[in-house]
């Protein structure tokens, strides 16, 4: 992808589609927060994150979403594109609402995470449908890994996505996603 490239005009067109945030009630499921060891964060806590995220994708909630992040969040939707990262709950929230309206039968999953510090690196496998050149609706698989950065809370202060996206509804390959 070319820096110029805006994937909300992509995903207008029906070209290319983006990941989106998501999560109700995650405040409640990850509450823990880092390990007050000070081991930094824990896998089973960022798995709890990563599965509110993709809840809150699936039902396009964007308000859900946004409350997984920081008051001062920076999603980087496309690294370095200025056009392409957000910064604050706001910023993220009407990114969220653009990015997932025309997406249906959304389906996603996610990988072990690798924890290091209040660092996370997590995979995530998504199909769904989007708007197909000439009309109707088409799918895809988005395959991305999310580096996120954590608060103490378990909210993410920093997302960083890479993804590449296959047409088609394809499944992940034998031991993708395990450590």
């Amino acid at each position: 992808m070319t820096p110029s490239i805006d994937r909300r005009n992509l995903l207008r067109a029906g070209t290319v589609t983006a990941i989106p945030v998501a999560a109700a009630g995650l405040a409640g499921r990850a509450a823990a927060g880092p390990d007050p060891a000070g081991g930094g964060v824990r896998p089973r806590d960022v798995a709890r994150w990563t599965a509110a995220y993709l809840d809150a994708w699936r039902a396009k909630d964007a308000d859900a979403a946004a409350l997984l992040f920081t008051e001062d969040a920076l999603y980087e939707a496309v690294p370095g594109v200025p056009a392409q990262t957000f910064r604050g709950r706001d910023e993220i929230r009407r990114y969220w609402t653009d990015i997932t309206a025309p997406q249906t039968d959304m389906t996603g999953r996610h990988g072990v995470p690798l924890c290091s510090g209040d660092r996370a690196a997590v995979e995530l496998w998504v199909t769904m449908r989007i708007p197909a050149d000439g009309g109707g609706a088409r799918w895809v698989t988005l395959i991305e890994t999310n580096v996120l950065y954590f608060d103490r809370r378990m909210r993410c202060r920093r997302n960083v996505e890479y993804w590449n996206m296959q047409d088609g509804r394809l499944d992940p390959p034998p031991g993708w996603g395990e450590r």
